[in-house]
């Protein structure tokens, strides 16, 4: 068990991953699959992601079926669950004045821009754990030795750049 979900255990529950998916989870950049003769659909996250596209989607980046050969898929991104944080309304609680302003600046700019920001802050987002690291580690660069406060913990898929993975399979 990681030391994280092991905090998170200790210290707060853990929505457990929805039985119904919810596309409005799904990141914009994700790059979708629809291709139902897939060996490998039952378990990819992306067509599972392509599957539950709302009726009113009518463009997105998606996997053309010709990827697939001989039962392999360079773009396969399995369905792997995180543990997500959702909300740090109380990070900056023991945050000393003169701490406050450019901890702010540098968590917004990690989270590309205020609008993002906020919306990760209130819990409209969730963070990743990798996010939630970088938050950890920040916020102790400035000298700090608690943890960070998040809200809320849950479930989530973990959603690959495509770039990201690591392609076992050519």
């Amino acid at each position: 068990m990681s030391n994280i979900r092991q905090f998170m255990e200790n210290n707060n529950e853990i929505t457990p991953l929805s039985e119904e998916f919810d596309f409005g989870k799904v990141p914009s950049w994700y790059v979708l699959c629809t291709n139902g003769q897939c060996p490998l659909r039952d378990d990819c996250l992306r067509y599972l992601a392509g599957m539950n596209a709302p009726d009113n989607i009518e463009t997105r980046l998606c996997v053309m079926p010709k990827t697939l050969k001989d039962g392999q898929c360079r773009w396969f991104d399995g369905k792997e669950v995180q543990v997500c944080a959702c909300g740090f309304t109380r990070l900056y609680d023991r945050v000393l004045k003169k701490d406050f302003t450019p901890m702010r600046k540098g968590i917004t700019h990690y989270l590309h821009g205020s609008k993002m920001y906020y919306e990760y802050k209130c819990g409209k987002r969730s963070l990743s754990q990798s996010q939630q690291q970088w938050i950890r580690k920040f916020v102790k660069s400035f000298g700090y030795d608690w943890d960070v406060p998040f809200d809320r913990y849950e479930e989530d898929y973990e959603y690959h750049h495509h770039g990201a993975l690591v392609d076992n399979q050519t």
